[in-house]
């Protein structure tokens, strides 16, 4: 989207002396058109259901602001005096018709124009809606105006009728007309509107056979034929190429029903009111589809960017965490080498730090896919982040009662969670006192799956303050309560802190039992 210096500095680029003319003659031609156009295509007892041209400038002067200039204005004046003379209408019915057409205009663009630039180009779903406020405003002024104006020299319709009359037509057109301009794309964007493959063209293939079968069959529900074929068009295509075909639609129902080809074979007043306002409000569901999915794709289009950039942003930092603990494992290796007393305990040192290396390397945020084949043994998850901290007399954890598997999608939050935990005995728990004592016991039935991690150490009476509000409390919140819709609990008692922690089931499935083993 192009905002507004880069708006001006086209304007400024394109409007020069040599070339504004030939715009602004060519902005005049086109309204003058199209107001003929509407007025040869008026049914005697109707007036005309095709009245294309206010809702045509209206597009054009907030979809291309350098014609919303003066000269822009004058140009379709012009055009309009031209298509007067054309027609032969006195200046009294002239004065009329331009009341009518350009206060329709004015009050249009008086609201599109005041809308942020992005609803105005229909990229948020809620850029519907405005656009249906600000065609619902100028079918309204099209109402009064054209029943109190216009209507008495062309028909002797009721008031009421005519009331109803131009405000149905008015908002057809203008739902009709001006999301194909708002919508148009820019530079280079037309390679992204375009249905290439017979896949991508199948919406549009399936749309031209329902407003085939409905012609064939005919009669007033061969009105909304094509319609489930033309919101699937909305799903797949962008709100240009939507906005188009939608167009398409409006114009096949008025010149199908015109020709008799469905609904009655005379046209008379009420299909007439019914096709109108049956068409305009069908433009928006698709229309509100078309955005809504453009918005939700842009949106996953961002996502995929961020994952790709974080993935690269987190390989890089695991290689870093790499090259510190290899770079620590050398330092040891120097520093032991005049003391060869000290080359167990620097062996001792090396073989914890590759095993917190292997243990830091199943926190690395994945995009791996939940499900599938790709599972890890919970229990086994647990061993290797508390490996690192296994005592030299013997170890100081156990981790028992049932196992399950945790699909790679969970692994990363799991990880994270018992390396806080195994962080924090460390610093205050079992794991900081050399006659500390860890049990991890797992228990699983048909709904949860329940882990208690129990640390025993003398010295153990209280929860630190630093965990109350620390950033552990945080992690357990964010993980176990948000991501993995589970609960947690802390306890603690002399010599003795447990926290009891409660997830669902459904997450992991039970281990396979071995041949020949009892449940």
């Amino acid at each position: 989207m192009l905002d507004a210096s880069e708006v001006e500095s086209r304007v400024g680029k394109l409007l020069t002396p040599s070339r504004a003319w030939v715009l602004y003659l060519l902005f005049g031609s086109a309204y003058a058109a199209l107001f003929l156009l509407g007025v040869y295509t008026a049914n005697n007892s109707v007036l005309a259901l095709v009245w294309p041209a206010n809702a045509f400038m209206i597009g054009m002067l907030v979809r291309f602001p350098m014609l919303a200039r003066a000269g822009g204005w004058i140009a379709c004046l012009v055009g309009f005096a031209i298509a007067l003379l054309i027609l032969g209408y006195s200046l009294s019915t002239g004065a009329r018709l331009a009341t009518f057409n350009f206060g329709i205009v004015v009050v249009g663009y008086a609201l599109l124009s005041s809308f942020d630039r992005t609803d105005q180009r229909l990229e948020r779903p809620t850029s519907a809606f405005y656009l249906f406020f600000a065609a619902l405003a100028a079918s309204i002024y099209a109402s009064i105006v054209g029943t109190l104006l216009v209507g008495p020299l062309f028909s002797a319709m009721a008031a009421e009728r005519t009331f109803r009359y131009w405000f149905s037509v008015e908002l057809l057109n203008q739902l009709a007309f001006l999301p194909m301009i708002l919508a148009f794309p820019v530079d280079r964007q037309w390679t992204r509107e375009l249905p290439l493959t017979l896949h991508d063209q199948a919406p549009i293939i399936v749309l031209v056979l329902s407003a085939v079968a409905g012609i064939f069959f005919g009669g007033l529900a061969a009105f909304v034929f094509p319609v489930p074929a033309l919101l699937w068009c909305a799903i797949s295509y962008r709100v240009f190429l939507t906005a188009l075909l939608t167009f398409a639609f409006c114009a096949w129902a008025i010149t199908a029903t015109s020709l008799g080809y469905i609904f009655v074979l005379n046209l008379s007043r009420a299909p007439v009111l019914s096709i109108s306002m049956g068409g305009a409000l069908i433009t928006l569901g698709p229309l509100i589809i078309s955005t809504t999915t453009a918005t939700r794709n842009e949106v996953l289009d961002q996502l995929r960017y961020l994952a790709a950039e974080r993935e690269i942003v987190s390989s890089e930092l695991e290689h870093r965490i790499k090259n510190l603990f290899a770079l620590v494992n050398g330092l040891i290796s120097l520093s032991v080498r005049d003391n060869p007393e000290m080359k167990p305990l620097a062996n001792k040192l090396r073989q914890r730090l590759v095993a917190l290396q292997h243990a830091h390397s199943l926190i690395r945020v994945r995009n791996a896919p939940t499900g599938g084949g790709d599972r890890t043994s919970l229990k086994e998850l647990i061993g290797v982040l508390l490996r690192p901290y296994e005592g030299g007399k013997g170890q100081r954890f156990a981790i028992v009662g049932d196992d399950a598997l945790v699909d790679a999608g969970i692994v990363s939050p799991l990880a994270l969670v018992f390396h806080e935990l195994a962080t924090n005995s460390t610093k205050y728990g079992a794991l900081s006192d050399a006659e500390g004592v860890l049990e991890v016991h797992i228990r699983r039935d048909d709904e949860h799956l329940q882990i208690d991690w129990s640390e025993r150490a003398p010295g153990l009476s209280g929860q630190p303050d630093t965990l109350k509000n620390g950033y552990g409390s945080k992690l357990l919140d964010l993980i176990v309560k948000s991501q993995l819709r589970g609960n947690y609990s802390r306890s603690w008692s002399r010599d003795r802190m447990d926290v009891e922690i409660t997830l669902p089931g459904k997450l992991f499935p039970s281990v396979p039992q071995e041949p020949g083993q009892l449940a």
